[in-house]
């Protein structure tokens, strides 16, 4: 599985979970007063006010990627989400507004197509975990991080933007921890951050900051974030968020080229 589309997938997911900030600075660790537990329930209470999200059975969501470039203009993708109880899901990436790559899922099969080869390769074992670990934060009603993660660690964090609630989240075929940073006033996501590593063995990092949020369709969701991944900046904006969407079932399964 490519890295670039584990990295679109992550970023994606964590937008719709509703569930990334601080700059890269100096940070001040400190004991929490609060449990995990209790940290999720003020952030469940603040960007899923009336409980719809957890009510919901499917939702879809679209974004437009705005990657900066060095010397030409910046390119713009849009992205667009599907998912449905309990672990459907579609990653759908258009260039020109035409289909260039998809990641799906029917539950119990993965899969990643490239429009422009025509080539389907379908996820192995551990290449799907990965991907249901990461969707499991995005899945209405979920569990949250407790659930997801063999070990989460929580420390207040002090730094030069503000003073955050820090998770340590790690996994069992985590190499290194995953790093989410929530407002210590408004108990939102402002920060997330991962190191992965690649084939050749070089370890790279990703950050998600969210610039912005607002209200779509009764969730406070995202809707301005800036990505870093492999040396590049891309900044997404929210163009469509709908609860209870309704897909057919073909929408979960590899395309047939």
């Amino acid at each position: 599985m490519d890295c670039k589309d584990i990295f679109k997938f992550f970023c994606a997911a964590a937008f719709s979970a509703v569930v990334c900030g601080c700059a890269a600075n100096k940070e001040i660790l400190s004991v929490s007063d609060l449990s995990v537990a209790e940290l999720e329930k003020r952030m469940n209470a603040a960007v899923d006010p009336q409980g719809l999200f957890a009510a919901s059975k499917s939702y879809v969501m679209r974004q437009e990627i705005r990657e900066k470039q060095w010397l030409d203009e910046d390119t713009v993708k849009m992205v667009e989400l599907k998912f449905e109880k309990p672990d459907k899901l579609a990653l759908i990436t258009y260039d020109d507004n035409q289909i260039s790559s998809v990641f799906c899922s029917d539950g119990t099969r993965g899969w990643i197509a490239d429009y422009n080869s025509k080539k389907v390769m379908q996820l192995d074992a551990k290449g799907l975990r990965r991907m249901q670990t990461l969707t499991s934060l995005s899945r209405p009603g979920g569990g949250g991080y407790q659930s997801v993660f063999k070990r989460v660690d929580i420390h207040k964090c002090v730094n030069d933007d503000g003073i955050f609630y820090r998770l340590s989240c790690y996994g069992s075929e985590q190499e290194y921890p995953l790093y989410f940073y929530i407002d210590a006033k408004d108990y939102l996501l402002r920060r997330a951050k991962m190191k992965v590593v690649v084939g050749d063995g070089k370890v790279l990092d990703y950050e998600n900051r969210i610039d912005g949020y607002a209200m779509r369709d009764g969730v406070v969701i995202p809707i301005e974030c800036e990505v870093r991944q492999l040396g590049a900046t891309q900044k997404s904006k929210v163009i469509h968020y709908e609860l209870n969407a309704k897909f057919a079932p073909s929408e979960f399964q590899a395309p047939v080229f």
